[in-house]
Parts: C-alpha cells; structure tokens; sequence
C-alpha cells in the first residue's frame, strides 16, 4: 500500500477513473475541493475549488456530472469549468446530494444526506432529466453498486450500519424486495463508500473502522485490510489498482498520520468500469 496523494483532505470521497483522460478525480466534500490525479506521472492537482460536491458520474460526453450542496447539479470539465445546469432539487433544498452511481442506462442513482427535517432519501435522475424518489427515508444513503450480473443494486445505509440489496430492473431502473445484505460487526466501523468487483465481491470502506474488508457475492467477509486512518471513506477500481480515500487530515495525527490521504494498493482480481450516465437537460 503506497500514498498516491496527499492534499489532507478533510473529508475525501468519490474516486472516479476517467478512462479517457488517464485520470483518477476525487473530491473533499467539507471544502468543495476537487482533484485529479495522473497515475502515469504521478503527480496531482486541485481543478476545482466551489460549491460543495457530494458526488460525481461520468456523462457518456466525457464531462463530470456534479450532484451538489441544495440539490444542485452542474456538468464539468477542464475546458469549459463548470456549468450549473439545475440550480436545486425540490426537497434537497436543505441538505445536499451524498454518494451516486450511474446505471447501464445512463441513469443516476443518488442519495441525500440526512437534515433536521427529515432522513435521507433516495433518488433516481433519469436521462430525460426526470427526478423520482425511490426510497423516502434512509439513515444516511452511501456507497452503491451493482452485481455484475445486474440482477442486483447495492446501497449502503451508514447510520444502519448496513449494506443493502435490492431487485434491480435494467429495462425501468425499478429497485424492489430490498433487504439486509452485510451487517458491520461490532468493531469494524460504519460502511462508508462501496464498489463490486468483477467477480461480484463487495469491497466496503469503513469510517471510524481503519479499514476497507471485501465480502463473496453471498455476503460472507472474506479480507480485511487494515489503513493507517481512522476514517476510510471509499474506493474505486482501476484494473487491478485500489484507490482508497480518506478523512481526517484536519485533525492529524488524532485521526492518523496520512488522514486524508489518497492510497492506492493492489488486488488480485480486477475491478469494472463504472458505467456513464446519459442525462440530458
């Protein structure tokens, strides 16, 4: 395991691989930071520093899908910067877009941060820009995904302190039947960010856990592998490479040394690519 970057992120999340461009984005959702980092030449940079994002696609066009604070949604690029396409979203008014996941259709599945009013919610954005609520309370919607062979969706309900699975309908983006996957044990931290590997292992990151532990496709914990930082936050594939984000680099070295850090270590099955999402406005 080696430190691929090290910005000290307060609160780094969503890794995202961008194929095209060779580069690995990953946000600080507590100081509306975003950064890319080349794994070619080793090297990193911030290209965005704004409005709080909580998450990001990648559009089929090759831009970033931004889902933000108030329920905001922009597209990005380094050409253009950024381009507010919906200033809110009605009922995130208060609170602010968490974790979110494309789907083979180029829909995006997104959660929303519990608030004083209410828990949080699931949403699905449509292509033609349509919002529905999937699943109106939720502790605290978080990492997603989906089985390889799409028969499943996948949510992480982190105040829960569980996983999620869910009938997923390809043809509609229906979700049904949902029911407790993976429970954390006692010890282990919250289930934060999660991604599915092309075997269908689950691979969860763990706040307040030191850790990211992968589980078979029938749930069983099968690795642990331990990280220097308190608060594990999520991960992404990029073949055989783990990216791992972090928290805590505001309260270092409490939180741990390298807190905030992006890690980045092997595994010996590979990951898939995330799919593209298709929404037009």
């Amino acid at each position: 395991m080696t430190i691929a970057a090290d910005f000290a992120c307060e609160c780094g999340e969503g890794p995202l691989w961008h194929p095209d461009q060779g580069l690995l984005y990953w946000i600080d959702v507590d100081t509306g930071k975003m950064f890319a980092y080349d794994p070619a030449a080793r090297s990193a940079l911030r290209v965005y520093q704004g409005a709080i994002i909580g998450g990001t696609t990648l559009q089929h066009d090759g831009r970033l899908l931004l889902f933000m604070q108030g329920g905001a949604i922009a597209l990005w690029s380094p050409q253009e910067g950024l381009q507010m396409q919906r200033e809110h979203t009605p009922g995130v008014e208060n609170t602010r877009f968490n974790d979110v996941i494309a789907d083979p259709e180029g829909r995006v599945f997104a959660g929303t941060m519990p608030c004083e009013d209410r828990p949080g919610r699931l949403y699905r954005l449509d292509p033609d820009g349509q919002i529905h609520t999937l699943i109106e309370e939720v502790g605290q919607p978080n990492g997603m995904a989906f089985s390889p062979d799409l028969q499943f969706f996948y949510l992480t309900d982190t105040k829960a302190r569980s996983i999620q699975r869910f009938r997923y309908n390809r043809e509609t983006g229906a979700i049904s039947g949902g029911e407790v996957f993976i429970e954390a044990r006692e010890g282990e931290g919250q289930p934060d960010g999660l991604t599915v590997d092309s075997q269908g292992h689950l691979w969860s990151a763990r706040w307040d856990g030191s850790r990211i532990v992968r589980y078979d496709p029938e749930g069983k914990l099968v690795e642990t592998i331990l990280l220097p930082v308190h608060n594990v936050t999520s991960l992404t594939f990029v073949e055989t490479t783990i990216y791992v984000t972090s928290a805590g680099g505001a309260h270092r070295p409490e939180a741990g040394q390298q807190a905030g850090a992006l890690f980045q270590l092997e595994a010996k099955t590979p990951g898939r690519a995330e799919f593209r999402s298709r929404i037009q406005f």
